[in-house]
This record gives structure tokens, C-alpha cells and sequence, in this order.
């Protein structure tokens, strides 16, 4: 997906996020990591996706500051209180009247811990609210009807809050005999769960776990390793997780199942469909 012009102020902003989270408030160091942003806008091509761009500002800001998972404090806080509501979610999903259905929501309200939008994020409310409301838009029948005559499935991660939920999902896929794939970052990229990350919350556990080979914060396939290549051109079915995943992706010829909280009104509306910033999707596309 090509960027937009919305998306450059909010680059800014996730720029001085992490830029606070890596120097607190060095105000030189600070300055010098936004003006080097503010120089890179004029080349800012419409062929550049916000992904590549995200990828380039913070390569930088590792290399200004010295520090290479300058979200790491963030995404173990992140982590740790998922694991606190996993218990509680696991019984409700399995004790669902669809479990399969309920792992999705569950898995789809991991997404909101994101720190590309925010850094206040508040895990039981968003569980509640999904709960409540479901999915606003869900090609789950059709995914059910894909699922029965599947062989191999691909599920593409992103953050690492949300990698704690997805064992659910996991799980409840295997009930179909299926061979599952959960792809991870290749290096730490904002708050996206990396494959150390992935074995400590215990994803290995239940199906094989590679790397993308992407340093970016959603998949560009163009930087993507040829395993994972592999995989993702012979899956049966694709499971997309996050906006930046879709943001690298949507322009693919590959069918994909994506699986989001929409973040922003940019996304909302080449989604189509009446969608909105805050809805749950499990969209077709």
C-alpha cells in the first residue's frame, strides 16, 4: 500500500515517541532525530510504502542513540500483562459456542496493543469492547469454508503484546489438521515480536517459527527472505495480522485473510465498506 500524506504526521509522532523512549528528554538529541526526519520527507516517494519509510527514520534513531530494541521496556510490560489476562481469555474462548470464531476476536483485540498508534494502551477495555461488539466487518464464513480443504496456513505476527493471545488461535487452528507457520521480524522494529520474543512466550510450542527477513514494521515482500517467500507463495490460506502488515501487503495479488484493529481513518477508508477507526476486522482481500 502506497503512503499517504496523513501518514507523514503521524511518522512524526511515533518519531518522537521513540525518540523519548530511547534518550528521555535530551532535547539535542531529540532535535537532531526530528530534523533528520523532517529531511527525509522531500524524497518521500508515492511508490514508498509507510513501513519502508518507519524503517529508514528508525535505523537512524537506533543508530543516534546507541540502542538497538528501543522499544523492548515497552513490549515486556506489554507482554507480561497479557500473560495476566490470558488465563481469563482461554476460558472464555474455549468455552465459547465457536471457539474458533472467539481465538480471532481475541486475537484481533492483541492488536490493539500497538505502539505505532499509541503508548496508552488499556488491555481490558479493549478485550471488553470486543467481546461486546465483535467483529464490524468478518468474512469468517468464507474463511470456515477455505479452512475445510486447507492443508498449510501462514500466519504473519506483528506486536508482541498480541503474540501472547495468538497461542489461542494456534491452537484452535491445529484442530483442523492443519501444517501452521507464525512468521516473526527479523530484528526489533518498534514493538513487533522478534523470534526470541516469540519462543519466550512459547509460540514454538505449537507450530514452526521463522523469520520474515524484513527489519520493517509490516511485511514488504521485496525484503523479505526466501524462506519466507517460499511459504508465503505456497500457503493454503494467509492470515495477516496488524496494519503495517496490510500497509505492506494490501497491493499483493495474493489473497489474504487480514486480521486488525483499524488505527486510523487512512486505513478505514481503503478498507471501504463503512469501516472505522476502532473497529475489529477480519477482512477478505
Amino acid at each position: 500500500m502506497k503512503i499517504e500524506y496523513d501518514c507523514i504526521p503521524c511518522i512524526y509522532r511515533q518519531v518522537l515517541e521513540a525518540s523519548r523512549m530511547a534518550v528521555g528528554e535530551n532535547r539535542k538529541i531529540i532535535r537532531d532525530i526530528l530534523n533528520e526526519y523532517a529531511r527525509m520527507i522531500p524524497d518521500i516517494t508515492d511508490d514508498d510504502s509507510a513501513p519502508e519509510i518507519v524503517t529508514r527514520i528508525q535505523n537512524y534513531i537506533k543508530q543516534k542513540t546507541g540502542k538497538d530494541d528501543i522499544y523492548l521496556e515497552f513490549k515486556e510490560k506489554n507482554i507480561k500483562a497479557a500473560q495476566q489476562y490470558y488465563p481469563t481469555i482461554e476460558k472464555l474462548v474455549k468455552s465459547s459456542e465457536d471457539p474458533l470464531l472467539s481465538a480471532l476476536i481475541m486475537s484481533a483485540v492483541g492488536n490493539s496493543i500497538d505502539a505505532g498508534v499509541s503508548l496508552n494502551v488499556d488491555i481490558e477495555d479493549n478485550v471488553k469492547r470486543a467481546i461486546e461488539n465483535g467483529f464490524s466487518h468478518s468474512d469468517y464464513p468464507f474463511f470456515k469454508e477455505q479452512l475445510s480443504n486447507a492443508n498449510s496456513i501462514l500466519i504473519i505476527a506483528d506486536n508482541a503484546g498480541e503474540a501472547v493471545f495468538d497461542k489461542l488461535l494456534i491452537q484452535e487452528l491445529l484442530k483442523y489438521k492443519v501444517t501452521l507457520t507464525y512468521a516473526v521480524r527479523d530484528k526489533p522494529i518498534l514493538n513487533d515480536v522478534t523470534r526470541k520474543e516469540a519462543k519466550n512466550i512459547g509460540i514454538d510450542r505449537y507450530c514452526s517459527l521463522i523469520s520474515s527477513g524484513c527489519d520493517t514494521p509490516g511485511i514488504v515482500l521485496k525484503n523479505s527472505s526466501k524462506e519466507f517467500l517460499q511459504i508465503f507463495s505456497n500457503a493454503d490460506i494467509i492470515i495477516s495480522k496488524g496494519q503495517g502488515n496490510l500497509e505492506g501487503l494490501l497491493d499483493e495479488s495474493r489473497p489474504i485473510f487480514y486480521l486488525l484493529k483499524i488505527k486510523c481513518d487512512v486505513i478505514a477508508k481503503r478498507l471501504n465498506g463503512g469501516l472505522k477507526t476502532g473497529n475489529f476486522v477480519f477482512k477478505y482481500y
